[in-house]
């Protein structure tokens, strides 16, 4: 009886001992798998950029000097991206009152682009940065779609995240632009 005793309490340190390895080998493969997103540091300069607009001008980070801009990054696949776009248009509005202009980045060609954007964001700056021919996804680290990035009018970055919702958190936690005669 003492013996079975004995067995079955080494029996079960060896089965916990196996249960830790195995549930440490589960943790390591789960970080390595879902790595942390890498993204622009707040305060960080914003980097330089260069993208046609759905009208054929080409826009650099030089035109939005000493204004502050959010970077609206999608793609015309992305199905959360599509159901953001009518809340881009009334959020557009609200951040003009603290002095943010939104500018949609997209991540697919014109010719995609296009139809996907057309009567749904017409009151917004639409660029056009393929990632396999322009850098700005990249430089940007935009970990996905719909994210965004929020410049400071000294062009440093002032917030990034992920979704319109938390873009629309980050633009009212900044001071209301006060117009002339207020």
């Amino acid at each position: 009886m003492e013996t079975i005793l004995i067995f079955s309490s080494i029996l079960l340190w060896v089965m916990v001992l196996l249960n830790m390895l195995w549930t440490l080998g589960l943790a390591r493969r789960v970080r390595s798998a879902h790595p942390v997103m890498d993204s622009l540091k707040i305060g960080q300069r914003a980097p330089a950029f260069s993208a046609p607009t759905l009208q054929g001008k080409t826009i650099a980070l030089t035109d939005y000097v000493d204004r502050a801009i959010a970077f609206v990054f999608v793609s015309p696949h992305c199905e959360p991206c599509r159901e953001e776009l009518p809340h881009l248009r009334d959020l557009s509005a609200k951040a003009r009152d603290y002095g943010v202009e939104l500018v949609l980045v997209s991540d697919e060609g014109e010719e995609t682009t296009r139809p996907f954007a057309d009567g749904k964001v017409d009151t917004l700056t639409v660029l056009v940065a393929p990632r396999n021919h322009n850098r700005f996804f990249s430089d940007y680290k935009v970990p996905g779609t719909p994210s965004f990035c929020l410049l400071d009018a000294q062009g440093k970055v002032k917030a990034t995240g992920i979704g319109v919702p938390e873009l629309a958190e980050k633009i009212e936690a900044l001071p209301r632009v006060t117009k002339g005669g207020d």
